[in-house]
C-alpha cells in the first residue's frame, strides 16, 4: 500500500506544506527537480546561480535547499559558506547535488557546519525524495528537542 495519505481522490506527498528552493545553473536539472519536488507536494523555488540563490534563500526562507556545486560565477562552495554564515540562512538544511563527487571533500573542509545531505549526479529519482524527506524529518526532530529543552 501507498504510504501517501488520501484526501478524496487527491493523493498527498509527504513534502506537502514544504518549500524547497533548488539551485543549479543547468536548466534541465532544475526542471527534474522542480517537476519531481512538485509531484511530491512541494512548492519549490528556482535559482540558477550563488547570487539569486543567496538573495531566494534570505526573502523566502525555504525549509531545504538543494545546492549544485558547479556553476559559473559565485559557484556552488561559496554559496553554501554564505548561506551558513548568513544567520537568516545559517540553520536552513542544504543537500548538495552535484555532478561531481570528488567536491565533496572541499565542502568538508570548510570551517562551517556541513551540509545535511550529498547526492551524486545522475540522481535517482527515488532517492533524492527520501534524502530530503529524511533531511526534512531530522530537523524536525532536532528542533523538537531543541523546543523541548527549551521548556
Amino acid at each position: 500500500m501507498d504510504d501517501r495519505k488520501i484526501l478524496g481522490d487527491v493523493p498527498l506527498g509527504k513534502l506537502n506544506g514544504r518549500c524547497v528552493l533548488v539551485v543549479d545553473d543547468d536548466e534541465e536539472i532544475r526542471t527534474f527537480l522542480v517537476t519531481l519536488l512538485s509531484d511530491e507536494g512541494a512548492a519549490v523555488l528556482e535559482a540558477g546561480d550563488g547570487d539569486e540563490a543567496l538573495a531566494t534563500a534570505a526573502r523566502a526562507k525555504p525549509d531545504l535547499i538543494t545546492l549544485d556545486l558547479s556553476m559559473p560565477g559565485k559557484d556552488g562552495i561559496e554559496t553554501f559558506c554564505d548561506l551558513r554564515a548568513n544567520p537568516a540562512t545559517e540553520e536552513t538544511p542544504v543537500c548538495i547535488i552535484t555532478g561531481f563527487p570528488e567536491y565533496r571533500k572541499l565542502i568538508y573542509d570548510r570551517p562551517v557546519a556541513p551540509p545535511e545531505g550529498f547526492l551524486d549526479k545522475p540522481c535517482d529519482p527515488d532517492h533524492v525524495v527520501k534524502t530530503i524527506r529524511r533531511i526534512l524529518a531530522l530537523g524536525e526532530r532536532k528542533r523538537a528537542r531543541t523546543s523541548g529543552s527549551a521548556d
